[in-house]
């Protein structure tokens, strides 16, 4: 994005924070909205990854939003713990981020599918 969309992006981004009472000061709520809207966005994505037709592209976007998703709840239910040493509440989200690395790395062998795929052809 080219500096100035990208002011407008975020202003916007940090607008709709504050309309859904997610602002700057509620870090497990903005966290939450952004899930919220992970989730909204990843659903016509796997919708999309369930026809062979699409390619592997659409998938490994449904699969990065998973991890997405994934990542996100872990921040919102990890707030604050490694400020104040909660090692019990990170040691329970290790699963989550398990499923957050194993999404992501599907998504990037679904990246490197279509790689692979234009390398054989010359491109």
């Amino acid at each position: 994005m080219k500096g100035r969309t990208l002011r407008k992006s975020t202003l916007r981004g940090r607008d709709q924070l504050r309309a859904a009472g997610a602002g700057l000061e509620e870090p497990v709520r903005r966290a939450e909205f952004i899930r919220w809207q992970v989730l909204r966005a990843g659903a016509p994505l796997r919708l999309m990854a369930q026809s062979r037709e699409v390619g592997p592209i659409p998938l490994a976007a449904a699969q990065a939003a998973v991890g997405l998703h994934t990542l996100l709840g872990m921040i919102a239910a990890s707030q604050d713990t490694v400020a104040n040493g909660d090692v019990d509440t990170l040691a329970a989200q290790t699963g989550q981020l398990q499923a957050a690395r194993e999404a992501l790395q599907d998504a990037i062998g679904n990246t490197d599918v279509l790689l692979n795929m234009l390398k054989s052809v010359g491109l």
